[in-house]
């Protein structure tokens, strides 16, 4: 008999874990390093994902090209960095759906001493850089991620709107940790790219300032997106729904509290890259905005698609009412708020 009970109770235990094992959801996510894919850290850190079911497998890229080129092979099933490199994503025919969205005019122009002088003390920027350039014998060397990424779409932006001369600029497209040491070394003499490098490039490089904010770079800009593959919505309509609504309690409670979602994220930005009072600084930075919800993203977005057909980074637009999934909440499990 008691043999019986327990052959009974093993097999109840096997087919109990069989079941959980068949109601995981598995979510292959790629992601960049930087400070506006933090809702992803901390969700994930939090544990709220595995609590209902999602088992979120993390990969960590240098920039949204790469990211793109990635999905474009068929790899991962959602994605979380800047808008730009998603619409170009869609626009080639990886069919993505923004289910989340945080930040605006997030990408910051920091230069070096000699460069933020020139800058600052001329009537416009284009009279700025063209002294630079005269004083230096050299155009200014401007670190940004590579071409289709937003700080790059940002910075020609810039460039263009203030009509700057080439002969007094010269672009320099390297990955996220080749600009923070490019800057903090001097071997270029300033940057574009979003936080937590604003802080970190401020706090080690003297004499640096921030020479345009976001909205002077190009206004409005949308800042970060949570993008799933339409073919993992339409199969997983309810997970899909629960990591959009994680998503927007991580962005709520990174603004509620700074210090215990700078514990999560530290779980995955590398070691030594920055220590926790830095980061609290960046979560909490005027350079870190998160803008006033969905409505004033997808502004934005239209905005800078049509930029971004313009300088030949994007093949075509894109259909927004497609790109955005605005049903995410209503498809949410009973209870995941």
């Amino acid at each position: 008999m008691k043999k019986s009970l327990i052959g009974v109770f093993l097999v109840l235990f096997i087919l109990s874990g069989v079941s959980a094992r068949a109601d995981t959801v598995k979510v292959e996510v790629a992601y960049l390093p930087v400070l506006g894919i933090a809702p992803l850290l901390v969700l994930e850190a939090e544990g709220w994902a595995r609590a209902e079911g999602l088992d979120l497998q993390l990969t960590k890229f240098n920039s949204g090209p790469a990211i793109t080129q990635a999905l474009g092979s068929g790899k991962f099933d959602a994605v979380t960095m800047a808008i730009s490199p998603v619409l170009v994503a869609r626009a080639a025919g990886v069919d993505l759906k923004v289910v989340a969205v945080s930040g605006v005019e997030q990408q910051t122009f920091i230069a070096g001493s000699g460069l933020a002088a020139a800058v600052s003390s001329a009537a416009n920027p284009a009279a700025g850089f063209s002294a630079f350039a005269k004083a230096s014998g050299r155009p200014a060397k401007i670190g940004t991620l590579p071409k289709g990424s937003m700080p790059d779409t940002a910075l020609r932006h810039y460039i263009e709107k203030n009509a700057i001369g080439a002969d007094a600029v010269q672009i320099v497209s390297q990955s996220e940790e080749a600009v923070r040491q490019a800057a903090i070394t001097g071997a270029i003499d300033g940057a574009v790219i979003p936080e937590p490098l604003v802080t970190i490039i401020k706090e080690k490089l003297g004499g640096s300032q921030v020479i345009a904010d976001g909205k002077g770079l190009f206004a409005g800009h949308p800042g970060f997106v949570l993008a799933l593959r339409s073919t993992f919505v339409d199969q997983n309509r309810k997970a899909a729904a629960k990591l959009a609504v994680f998503y927007d309690r991580a962005v709520a409670f990174i603004k509620a509290n700074p210090d215990r979602a700078a514990d999560d994220i530290l779980q995955f930005f590398g070691k030594g890259l920055i220590d926790k009072a830095t980061l609290v600084a960046a979560l909490t930075s005027p350079y870190n905005q998160q803008g006033d919800g969905l409505t004033q993203f997808v502004d934005g977005t239209e905005k800078l698609q049509d930029y971004q057909v313009k300088i030949g980074v994007q093949p075509a637009p894109v259909d927004l009412g497609q790109l955005f999934w605005s049903e995410a909440k209503a498809n949410s499990a009973p209870g995941v708020r």
